[in-house]
């Protein structure tokens, strides 16, 4: 790879005791940093965060480090304890083999645990060859090998219910299989591995988290990033997305989040590993006369959560050392052959040689104080070490930077609280996690497709109700409540979609008591900025009954309520202005509309529902918060009622009405957290909404049912359905579809979980207000 390439760069420094010391002076101060958005690629998002400028140097002397050859080229090592080991049966592993890894704790990771040196520590060696196979030791005297054509991934000792194992990750360059292993700490006896098939592998990296949690990422041949996790003893597939060519290596800090990327044109990029974020990349670092190969990580970091990452060029003769609180490039010595340490010193310029590394790992020591790293030369071949100074070790572990540094896990059930004065809190800080219980098949669209849901309920059979969901790249789907798609009508660019019941079939000045009700969906359609009718039958089929004509520009959003049989839709668009309509069905089932009502939000609404027990609408501005409008006459005008704020975020755009224990509750999506902003409705005075909190719908892996992020519309019902669904039902549209990644969709949520969830934050309120 290096003859390839043009330029070659090979940084040399001195290494003195004074240059050391002066460097030292620097080590505590924070890298400033900017953001400067580029292009965006297929793949994610680009942020430009960090340039080279940025690297916190001594004013004229880099830090320089001396290395050690490794004799047995890659060689690490991992350390157990034998007073956790219980049994050391090879029945016990295989117990501890099928564990959730609820309990797990990465011997590693330690995170927000202090380190502990025992007196029956035990070291295990392990020794990679490539081309031969994967060596293991420990020093108890036990020896095995694993022939074969590795590239190593991760190796750590993970503990779980007493019994320790080494978790090691390698991808056989053979089979194009990542493999799996859980190896017996202290008899090294080896279980038949687990393996996931690949497309190759250009860059694979996996850690082991402080909650257990194996997380491996694979970039495959396609330039395509494959992101799993090793749960219950089987991969589980998260997601996977197009990023391009050039990585070269990837490290994973799984308690922070976060993933690293080695790409050899760009430099190294940053990205968020939860599997609900938004798909954007950081590049922390670029330089144009470097080209990056390898980068790592602390094993899951080590001390309180703090991110601390390496990266290393063949074109640079050191390694670049990041942690929240600086920056520092260290120059590598080879100075494996001078025996004498001061000569070493004296005569650094002289007789040291340079290396090309393409290789880092970084590790830290049992008593978690001192930092140790391995790279490569590839001139040579060889494998080095050294151990950073114990200052340089101190600072990059430092964790308060000397000044307020916010945590970077957002992984906190408690937001923080504003206040203002001494007055209550401005908004509640609860947040409460619920679990999907169904999603639907995806739509048939990609990209940006799945918007809006509504509930129909069959009031004969309401195990057969229906999920009706818009498909707005082309058509209205209805699914049944497994999920199943059952209908889908291609009649254009459908956004949002809402049910009626028992809506008049005649002329309006003719309704009598006898007069025939159907069901109705009505549908925003953008394709001709109208609104299209459909009949449900009792079987929950749909059937097209016309369109209704609009004078708005770009139709977006729609709601409906029945009143006296007559359905009255409330429709959008993106300039803010809304019309309502009352809508008409002829005994021939020929549909008409006629506009009663018009006003305008000052910026673009989408979501709205109407609480036909208090005559009162409630309406969305994306980026403001929520209207109400009085329906008693046609004359009134909304008023703003809720605005934006912590720990709501824009866009504001499914609501929804939902009763729990006699009390009504607005649910509204908190897009910009994925979230729901749960909001209490006074029934004595329906336009004053007090924020109870937000939930959130997180992935259940058990049933491979991924959380929900970046919601548009949503729907809920207090129905009793059936089966799981007997105390209602929540439908949400995910912006993201992973676990594993496809086509936008569906989730389904048991009313019960929800009703739980509401009853948690009102008793959260109680408590708060008690205590003033």
């Amino acid at each position: 790879m290096t003859n390839q390439r043009h330029t070659k760069t090979v940084f040399k420094t001195t290494f003195t005791t004074a240059a050391l010391s002066s460097a030292f002076l620097t080590l505590f101060s924070c890298a400033a940093s900017h953001d400067t958005n580029t292009s965006a690629d297929t793949s994610a998002n680009i942020k430009l965060a960090h340039s080279e400028s940025q690297l916190v140097k001594a004013e004229s002397q880099d830090i320089a480090l001396p290395l050690t050859k490794q004799k047995n080229g890659l060689s690490l090592t991992m350390h157990y304890q034998t007073h956790a080991e219980h049994s050391n049966t090879k029945s016990a592993y295989k117990d501890a083999y099928k564990d959730t890894h609820a309990n797990n704790i990465s011997k590693d990771a330690r995170a927000n645990h202090k380190h502990k040196v025992y007196d029956d520590t035990h070291a295990i060696n392990i020794n990679v060859n490539e081309h031969k196979g994967i060596s293991l030791s420990n020093s108890e005297g036990k020896k095995h090998f694993i022939a074969g054509h590795y590239t190593l991934a991760n190796a750590e000792v993970v503990e779980s219910n007493s019994k320790q194992w080494v978790s090691l990750v390698v991808f056989n360059n053979n089979t194009q299989y990542i493999e799996v292993y859980r190896i017996n700490a202290a008899s090294l006896e080896i279980d038949q591995p687990q393996t996931q098939l690949t497309k190759g592998s250009e860059a694979i990296c996996a850690t082991t988290s402080s909650a257990g949690e194996l997380q491996i990422v694979n970039i495959d041949a396609t330039g395509t990033l494959n992101q799993y996790e090793f749960y219950n003893g089987r991969f589980l597939s998260l997601r996977d997305f197009a990023i391009g060519p050039g990585i070269k290596s990837c490290a994973i800090n799984a308690n922070t989040e976060t993933l690293y990327l080695a790409d050899e044109f760009a430099g190294v990029w940053q990205l968020d590993t939860d599997i609900e974020s938004e798909l954007a990349k950081t590049l922390i670092f670029h330089d144009q006369d470097v080209a990056i190969e390898g980068v790592a990580t602390l094993s899951s970091t080590t001390v309180d959560g703090v991110d601390i990452a390496a990266w290393v060029s063949p074109d640079a003769s050191g390694v670049w050392l990041k942690a929240p609180c600086l920056t520092q490039f260290v120059s590598l010595m080879n100075t494996a052959n001078e025996s004498d340490s001061a000569d070493r010193q004296v005569n650094a310029t002289n007789k040291s040689t340079f290396i090309q590394p393409e290789f880092i790992h970084l590790s830290l020591s049992e008593e978690g104080t001192h930092i140790s790293l391995v790279v490569d030369d590839d001139e040579s071949g060889d494998v080095f070490s050294a151990e950073l100074p114990s200052k340089l070790s101190a600072a990059l572990l430092n964790r308060q930077c000397d000044t307020h540094i916010k945590s970077t896990s957002p992984k906190e059930n408690y937001i923080e609280e504003v206040h203002t004065d001494n007055s209550e809190p401005q908004h509640a800080n609860l947040t409460i996690k619920v679990k999907p219980d169904v999603e639907t098949d995806p739509v048939e669209n990609h990209g940006d497709a799945a918007d809006d849901p509504a509930i129909w309920v069959n009031s004969n059979s309401p195990s057969q109700s229906r999920v009706i969901g818009t498909d707005k790249k082309g058509a209205l789907n209805s699914y049944d409540l497994a999920g199943k798609l059952v209908q889908s009508l291609p009649i254009g660019r459908v956004n949002n979609v809402d049910v009626g019941y028992k809506v008049s079939v005649a002329e309006t000045k003719a309704l009598q008591s006898d007069t025939p009700l159907i069901d109705i969906a009505v549908a925003s359609n953008r394709s001709n900025n109208s609104l299209s009718v459909f009949e449900i039958d009792k079987r929950g089929h749909m059937t097209q009954l016309g369109h209704i004509s609009t004078t708005l520009n770009d139709i977006y959003g729609m709601c409906l309520f029945v009143s006296g049989g007559i359905a009255h839709v409330f429709a959008n668009d993106t300039s803010g202005r809304f019309e309502r309509y009352s809508v008409s069905i002829a005994p021939d089932k020929s549909v008409d509309g006629h506009l009663t009502q018009s006003f305008s939000l000052p910026s673009q609404p989408e979501g709205c529902v109407v609480d036909t027990k208090t005559s009162t609408a409630y309406l969305g501005e994306e980026g403001a918060g929520i209207w109400a409008l009085d329906l008693t006459t046609y004359s009134n005008q909304p008023r703003f009622i809720a605005k934006i704020e912590a720990p709501v975020e824009a866009d504001i755009e499914g609501l929804a009405l939902f009763d729990v224990d006699s009390q009504t509750y607005l649910i509204a999506s908190s897009q910009g957290n994925n979230s729901y902003a749960i909001y209490h409705v006074h029934t004595e005075n329906p336009e004053v909404l007090e924020l109870m909190g937000l939930v959130q719908i997180t992935a259940d892996k058990a049933t491979q049912i991924d959380g929900v992020s970046e919601t548009d519309g949503l729907d809920v019902t207090n129905a009793n359905l059936g089966g799981r669904f007997t105390e209602g039902l929540w439908v949400v549209q995910d912006g993201r579809n992973v676990m594993p990644s496809e086509t936008q969709n569906f989730k389904l949520v048991a009313g019960a979980s929800l009703k739980d969830a509401i009853r948690k934050l009102a008793s959260a309120k109680r408590e708060r207000h008690s205590h003033m």
